[in-house]
């Protein structure tokens, strides 16, 4: 399937910023799954490529001018090829990925939900399926820096969040999962298409859950990119020097154009 993915990042500041650095994870990389046909970054400022140890692909945007806004696009066509996941696609063994971090440890609550399924392809399907009944898909009931536990309390959030309870519980029980950044194409027009999902790794493979869907294939999904929790694989992150307050808007869109499969 052909997708044609437009993505628009807005900033804009109470003061102007002097000067600023952002390392930008908007380009999708070609893998057996997903083929990249045109794909185009644009920033301000000067860019530069390098590949984080992830082995995700980051445009590096440094500006020295000062502005009161920065706005970042990125357009490209995709396409999908249908084909499983691979196993071997990461630089480093799935081990490193039963590592939790401060936003998906697990406290009690999420422990004694862990232990409860198997760590297998039927247990994690089935956690997936409790995750997405208990915590309900709340937009603005999080931000970006709560905990998978804070949000497992307070029974909603969004989609990052739904991904760091589903790690929290799959490396607690011993089984390597990954955070993914990315988009997804619905036939909903009121669809988020922006989106975060995890990888576990089962067997010698890695399998796709979606909590959010509650999906274990990824059929619809374009992949930016993995890391132990979200500010590994954060679409922007950086620092700025001035600016003040901050004011961020995003949105995407995914298309599938003239129907194409």
């Amino acid at each position: 399937m052909r997708l044609h993915i437009r993505h628009e990042t807005r900033y804009t500041y109470e003061a102007p910023v002097s000067d600023s650095i952002q390392y930008i994870r908007l380009t999708p990389r070609n893998t057996p799954q997903q083929r990249i046909h045109d794909w185009h970054l644009e920033a301000p400022g000067e860019t530069s490529q390098m590949v984080d140890g992830f082995g995700n692909l980051v445009t590096v945007m440094t500006l020295d001018k000062a502005v009161n806004e920065i706005v970042l696009t990125a357009e490209g066509i995709v396409d999908l090829t249908g084909k499983p996941l691979t196993r071997d696609d990461s630089p480093f063994p799935p081990e490193v990925f039963l590592r939790q971090t401060p936003l998906t440890e697990a406290d009690e609550a999420l422990k004694t939900l862990a232990v409860q399924h198997p760590p297998n392809k039927r247990g994690l399907v089935r956690l997936m399926k409790h995750l997405r009944e208990h915590v309900a898909f709340m937009p603005g009931a999080t931000t970006v820096t709560h905990t998978a536990s804070e949000a497992f309390k307070q029974k909603a959030g969004v989609c990052q969040d739904h991904t760091h309870m589903f790690l929290a519980c799959c490396r607690h029980i011993g089984v390597p999962a990954r955070y993914v950044s990315g988009y997804i194409h619905s036939s909903n027009d009121a669809h988020v298409a922006t989106h975060a999902w995890a990888e576990a790794w089962i067997g010698r493979n890695w399998q796709t859950f979606d909590v959010v869907n509650t999906l274990n294939v990824a059929e619809s999904h374009i992949k930016l990119a993995v890391g132990l929790d979200y500010r590994d694989a954060a679409p922007v992150r950086g620092v700025r020097a001035g600016g003040g307050m901050e004011h961020m808007e995003t949105r995407a869109w995914v298309t599938n154009p003239a129907g194409s499969q």
